[in-house]
């Protein structure tokens, strides 16, 4: 979805929509993904869902701008549970994890810098299955393509 350099308004709920196993992605706007850019997205996490393992992206940084609910972030050694208005900015090569925390769906804004970072989420929808565990294989082969290495588990 890059922009070329046109101005992008969104109304709330509006963008390209897709899921990530049970969790749901809007994408709000995002620059050329070959480029310094950014891209954001609005990310609905489920409640319940395990979230992914801990790793580090060598490629991008992303941050987080929570909407409603918790999120718990594991940030190395430290895990921090981050609430409505909370803010978490993970640069490149920082080991980071997350899950939805308590019984509700959480809600929060993403941005990838530069914009490239938003096509690991896009092809990872397009890979991890709503209700199963996902190929381990086809996983590590993605997140390899996108300079981002898998460093630990899940939080659990």
């Amino acid at each position: 979805m890059s922009t070329g350099g046109a101005v992008v308004v969104r109304a709330a709920g509006e963008g390209r929509g897709f899921a990530i196993g049970p969790d749901r992605v809007v994408v709000k706007g995002a620059t050329a993904h070959d480029g310094d850019g950014f891209s954001v997205i609005e990310y609905e996490g489920a409640a319940g869902a395990p979230g992914p393992p801990l790793h580090l992206h060598r490629g991008f940084e992303e941050c987080w701008y929570i909407l409603e609910g918790e999120v718990d972030f594991s940030l190395g050694e430290e895990v921090r549970r981050v609430g409505t208005g909370g803010f978490v900015l993970v640069p490149r090569d920082a080991p980071h994890t997350f899950r939805v925390a308590g019984g509700a769906p959480a809600r929060w804004l993403g941005v990838f810098s530069p914009a490239g970072g938003l096509g690991l989420i896009e092809e990872l929808g397009e890979i991890l299955p709503a209700d199963g565990p996902p190929d381990v294989e086809k996983v590590k082969a993605l997140f390899a393509r996108y300079q981002t290495e898998v460093v630990g588990g899940p939080i659990v």
